[in-house]
């Protein structure tokens, strides 16, 4: 059956081409327009397959989130990153912790090279902060040690993201800021590819469930935003003490007022992908909590968790760190990369 985004690519395209007169050098400028177009809406994460499918070419974003810091987010994504390259992808790795940037130190650099400042505010081209590093991963750095950097404007990320889709890459790594800001959330929704990293604490695990509930409810919110009828049910949605106990209380106070609408809702949720990776696993028993977490966010927020690997605890990765040297590279041989590269698999075929 015919999506809601097959339609909308199928007519920008034949307009687009009617304008153009198209001819085969002209495909890329139109495709390259329609995917600029659609990446404002919700199907956005569509897109490259689709361009794929016509001829054309756009970098797959995997987002990285967590719901708190210190639960090797940053190690899995450029541990990760690396694992791709190794297999022979283009990759771009892309230190997005706006407000707390240290991706570098995981490639060896110890203080970070040109980066998303330059870029975002001394109007830098893209291409211009691009570092080329050692271990085979091109490398954009952020800048956490700038007063307001943290909080970028609509504009500025939309700005980041136009720029990004003009490179050839087969993947771009975000690697996202902890926590549920504005600027995380929509960066994680927009992407083809959305993972999860947490461990085995308490405090991780709850952090982990917030943050899918804020990013499954902001996709909605942004769902509902233009029209004025959905405006209570927008209000609910940001608001803990009235809000919804869980997905199927939205779904139904949205079928009250347009039906159609708490369709989208139900295709969103189904469609709705994420990837976990458990990492710092000391004890086998804690993979259980994987199934815990899969049950809680299947029940409440009717989205589908994919279970992609695990990371153990490993010292070596302690003192890579502080060594600023990166891991991966240096170990491949070890039972951690090995699990890595399972990860990267898992998220190749299942996400």
């Amino acid at each position: 059956m015919e999506s809601g985004i097959d339609r909308a690519y199928g007519d920008r395209y034949n307009k687009t081409a009617r304008a153009l007169r198209i001819s085969g050098e002209q495909k890329g400028t139109a495709n390259l327009y329609i995917a600029r177009s659609l990446l404002r809406n919700e199907n956005r994460a569509k897109v490259p397959v689709l361009l794929h499918s016509f001829g054309g070419n756009m970098s797959e974003i995997i987002a990285i989130a967590s719901g708190k810091g210190g639960v090797g987010k940053s190690f899995l994504a450029s541990s990760l990153a690396m694992s791709l390259a190794a297999i022979g992808e283009k990759v771009l790795l892309v230190d997005a912790d706006l407000g707390g940037a240290n991706l570098h130190n995981f490639l060896g650099y110890k203080v970070p090279p040109t980066g998303l400042y330059n870029f975002l505010r001394e109007r830098y081209q893209l291409g211009d902060i691009i570092t080329k590093t050692e271990v085979g991963v091109d490398f954009i750095a952020g800048s956490g040690d700038v007063l307001g950097m943290a909080h970028i404007t609509k504009v500025e990320r939309q700005r980041f993201i136009d720029k990004i889709s003009d490179f050839d890459y087969k993947y771009v790594i975000l690697d996202l800021g902890a926590g549920t800001s504005y600027n995380m959330v929509d960066l994680f929704n927009l992407a083809a590819k959305k993972l999860m990293a947490m461990n085995s604490e308490p405090t991780a695990i709850e952090n982990a469930y917030g943050f899918l509930k804020v990013a499954a409810y902001r996709y909605i919110e942004r769902l509902l935003a233009a029209d004025n009828s959905f405006q209570d049910v927008s209000r609910k949605l940001r608001n803990k003490s009235v809000s919804y106990k869980g997905l199927d209380d939205v779904v139904q106070a949205v079928k009250e007022i347009d039906q159609a609408k708490a369709d989208e809702i139900d295709e969103f949720a189904k469609n709705y992908k994420i990837g976990i990776s458990l990492n710092m696993v000391r004890f086998k028993k804690e993979l259980n909590i994987f199934y815990g977490f899969e049950t809680v966010v299947r029940k409440y927020l009717k989205i589908h968790v994919e279970k992609l690997g695990f990371i153990p605890f490993d010292n070596k990765v302690s003192e890579s760190i502080r060594l600023m040297l990166p891991f991966y590279r240096n170990n491949l041989a070890s039972s951690t990369a090995s699990c890595i590269d399972d990860i990267r698999d898992a998220m190749l075929k299942k996400l």
